[in-house]
């Protein structure tokens, strides 16, 4: 049992600043109304989790092992770039107020996953 609730401890404490844990808090404080928020959350983080495992499976089995390590590697390093790129402030809030909770919750956290 100890080390469960140290294994839960320190991922809770490593997710803390996480970017998609404060876009939760802001949709919250934004909109008031939690279930649609985490019914976005949900099926936002279903489809991101099913179109990165049929993409990674599409790709592995159309590439050589050889071929699929040189590509991963690569991506990280692409993705190391892209993580020091400063994220911008989006002031457009006209889509976010125009598709209402569900769906702005739904596409801010796919698109937060897809960044991530």
């Amino acid at each position: 049992m100890s080390a469960l609730l140290t294994s839960t401890a320190v991922v809770a404490i490593a997710e803390i600043g996480d970017k998609t844990q404060l876009l939760s808090l802001v949709l919250a404080a934004r909109y008031r109304r939690p279930w649609p928020i985490i019914a976005g959350i949900l099926l936002a983080t279903i489809a991101n989790h099913a179109l990165a495992a049929w993409l990674g499976d599409r790709i592995a089995s159309e590439l050589g092992p050889q071929r699929l390590r040189w590509l991963l590697g690569i991506s990280f390093g692409a993705i190391a770039l892209w993580a020091l790129r400063p994220d911008r402030v989006d002031t457009d809030n006209r889509l976010h107020a125009r598709l209402g909770v569900f769906a702005a919750s739904l596409l801010a956290f796919f698109l937060a996953a897809c960044r991530t």
